[in-house]
C-alpha cells in the first residue's frame, strides 16, 4: 500500500500549523480518502525555460504590425494628427474590452506575455492577411457580379466572417496546441481568443477611423459610435466561441476526430455570429437597429453572464481541486481561501505589501500556481491522469513552494525592520 508523504523541503512551518481541526473545519475538508490524494513527490529543482512561443509569434505581430503600417496605416497618407486621434478614439472601447477579459482572467489569470502575443497576432498577422484577402475576394466578387456596391454586402457578410475568424483563431490554436498543459479551464481558451480579437478590433477601429476622418466629422462619428458604442465586444464575443471549442476539444475530448468536430462546431458558431453583426448592417436597412436590440443585445447579454458564471464557478473548482493537497499537507486551508475569495486575497496582497514589490510578485505568483494546481487536479479527477500535465504540476507545486518561502522571507525581513525602527523611536522619545 502506497504511503502518504507530508510536506517537503522547505514546509516543516507548515506541518506545524495544520491540526485535525483546521483540516476538518474549513473549506469543507475532511478526513483523506483513499481514492483523493494529491500525486507524492519531491519538488524538483526549478526549470526556467525559455518563452520562444511567445518571442516567435511576437515577432511575427511585430512584423505583421510594420506591413500593416506601410500597407494600410501609413501616417504620410492620413496625416499624424488624423493617425494619433484615432488611435486614441480606438482605445476606448480596447480599454472596455480588455477589462472584461481580466475580470473573467482574475482566478488563475494567464500569463501576460502570452496575452500580449495575442494581442500582437490578432493586431498585426491577422488584420494584416484579412486585409490583403477581403480585397482579393471582393475584387474577385466585384468583377463577377458587376456591382461594386452589391459586391462590398456579399464580401461583408459572408467573406468577412469566414476569413477573419479563421485568421484570429489560427493564433489561439497554436498557443493552445504548444502550451496545452497551461489550459485549465474553457476561460483560459475564452480569454487567449478575446486577446487576440482584441488585438484585430484595434487595429481594424483605426482604419474605420481613419476612413471616416477623411470623409467629414459626421461621418467619423457615425463610425465610433457604431464600433466603439454599439458593437465592442463583436469581435471578442464571435472568438470567443473559437477559444471555448478548443479548449473543451482539450480537454474533455480525446479521440481526434471528436475533437476536430467539437472545434468546427464552435468555429462555425463565431462566423455565425460574425455573419449576423455584418449581414443585419449591410442588408438590414431600416430593420437594423430593430435586429440589434432584439437579438444582438440578448446573444451578448447571455454571454457575458454566461462567462461571469463560469468564473464564479472556477473558484469553487480551484477550491475542490486543492482538498487533496491540503489533507496531503502541500496547502494550508487558510492558503485554499486566500486564492478562491476576492476578500481573502486582497487581504493577503495588502498583508504581503510590507515586504516590497518582490513579496507582492511571490504572492500574485503564489495564487496563480494554486489556482492552476486546483483546476489541473479537478480535471484529472474527471477525466484521468494526463502525465504531461502532472510533470507540470510538479514544477508548478516546486514554484509555489519557492513564491511562499519568498514573500515569508521578505514579510519578516520588513516585521523585523519594523520592530527595529519602533524600538529606535521609542528610546528617542524617552531620551
Amino acid at each position: 500500500m502506497q504511503t502518504t508523504h507530508w510536506g517537503g523541503p522547505g514546509e516543516d512551518y507548515r506541518l506545524r500549523k495544520i491540526s485535525a481541526a483546521a483540516i476538518s473545519d474549513n473549506n469543507g475538508i475532511g478526513a483523506p480518502a483513499p481514492d483523493d490524494a494529491a500525486p507524492v513527490w519531491q519538488p524538483p529543482k526549478a526549470i526556467h525555460s525559455f518563452p520562444w512561443l511567445e518571442m516567435v509569434l511576437t515577432v511575427v505581430g511585430v512584423l505583421g504590425l510594420i506591413g500593416l503600417t506601410f500597407c494600410m496605416l501609413s501616417p504620410a497618407a492620413s496625416g499624424y494628427f488624423a493617425l494619433v486621434k484615432t488611435t486614441l478614439l480606438a482605445l476606448i472601447p480596447l480599454a472596455i474590452v480588455v477589462g472584461f477579459l481580466i475580470r473573467i482572467d482574475r482566478w488563475e489569470p494567464e500569463p501576460w506575455k502570452t496575452k500580449l502575443t495575442m494581442f500582437l497576432w490578432g493586431a498585426g498577422v491577422a488584420t494584416l492577411s484579412a486585409g490583403i484577402l477581403n480585397t482579393a475576394l471582393h475584387v474577385n466578387i466585384a468583377y463577377t457580379t458587376g456591382d461594386a456596391q452589391s459586391a462590398s454586402a456579399i464580401s461583408a457578410t459572408f467573406v468577412a466572417p469566414l476569413v477573419e475568424e479563421t485568421l484570429k483563431a489560427i493564433g489561439v490554436l497554436i498557443v493552445v496546441v504548444v502550451r496545452r498543459t497551461s489550459i485549465n479551464s474553457v476561460l483560459d481558451g475564452v480569454v487567449y481568443a478575446g486577446f487576440s480579437a482584441a488585438g484585430f478590433m484595434f487595429t481594424e477601429d483605426i482604419l474605420y477611423f481613419l476612413r471616416g476622418e477623411a470623409e467629414g466629422t459626421a461621418s467619423l462619428i457615425v463610425l465610433v459610435v457604431m464600433r466603439g458604442v454599439f458593437s465592442p465586444f463583436l469581435h471578442v464575443m464571435a472568438t470567443s466561441m473559437t477559444g471555448i471549442g478548443l479548449a473543451l476539444a482539450l480537454l474533455k475530448f480525446k479521440r481526434g476526430w471528436s475533437k476536430a468536430g467539437i472545434v468546427v462546431v464552435f468555429w462555425t458558431l463565431a462566423m455565425l455570429i460574425h455573419l449576423l453583426w455584418n449581414g443585419s448592417a449591410s442588408f438590414g436597412g431600416g430593420w437594423f437597429i430593430i435586429l440589434y436590440f432584439v437579438v444582438q443585445v440578448p446573444c451578448f447579454i447571455v454571454w457575458s453572464v454566461l462567462l461571469l458564471r463560469a468564473t464564479r464557478k472556477e473558484a469553487d473548482k480551484i477550491r475542490k481541486g486543492l482538498v487533496p493537497y491540503v489533507r496531503t499537507g502541500w496547502v494550508l486551508p487558510g492558503e485554499v481561501t486566500m486564492a478562491t475569495d476576492r476578500r481573502s486575497r486582497k487581504a493577503a496582497m495588502k498583508w504581503v505589501a510590507r515586504g516590497g514589490r518582490d513579496a507582492k510578485k511571490a504572492m500574485r505568483s503564489f495564487l496563480s500556481d494554486l489556482a492552476s494546481l486546483g483546476l489541473d487536479q479537478h480535471i484529472m479527477a474527471k477525466h484521468g491522469p494526463d502525465p504531461a500535465r502532472i510533470d507540470n504540476d510538479r514544477q508548478m507545486l516546486a514554484d509555489a513552494a519557492e513564491n511562499r518561502r519568498e514573500f515569508l522571507r521578505l514579510t519578516s525581513i520588513a516585521a523585523q525592520q519594523d520592530d527595529v525602527t519602533k524600538a529606535v523611536s521609542s528610546r528617542s522619545a524617552v531620551a
